[in-house]
């Protein structure tokens, strides 16, 4: 993002106006990560992964509702797989620290808007598109 100033005194941006542009940065990132079909990635590897790790259904409960909540530092991590996080933290630019700080509130709320925008079977799961899950 390039921010233009006049140069004069008292004309710097703020830097409480970064921290929006971050979070939107992150939001996209992850947005693009969890619709990718790419090895490894995407919103079916992150599911494998919670279920790998006893997460599963916090992961599914993201998804089903309207204020998913946020989780810890080591949640994220856990439910990243390593690929994702260094493609992540390659792609802002941040520590994984920054990351992982971020992730505690995005993660679910990227969940949130990738699943809303799937179409699910009567068991939860995508892939099936025989049925109207608004007809059930």
């Amino acid at each position: 993002m390039t921010t233009a100033h006049s140069g004069a005194p008292g004309s710097e941006p703020e830097a409480a106006s970064a921290i929006p542009c971050r979070s939107l940065e992150i939001a996209a990132c992850l947005d693009e990560l969890l619709a990718s079909g790419a090895p490894r990635t995407g919103y079916d590897t992150l599911l494998h992964r919670a279920a790998d790790v006893g997460l599963y259904d916090v992961v599914r409960a993201w998804s089903l509702s309207d204020t998913p909540a946020t989780v810890d530092k080591m949640t994220a991590r856990l439910l990243l797989p390593a690929e994702m996080l260094a493609a992540l933290t390659q792609e802002t630019a941040w520590s994984d620290d920054e990351a992982l700080t971020a992730l505690t509130t995005e993660l679910p709320l990227a969940v949130r808007r990738y699943s809303t925008k799937q179409r699910f079977n009567r068991f939860g799961h995508t892939g099936c598109h025989g049925e109207d899950p608004v007809r059930r």
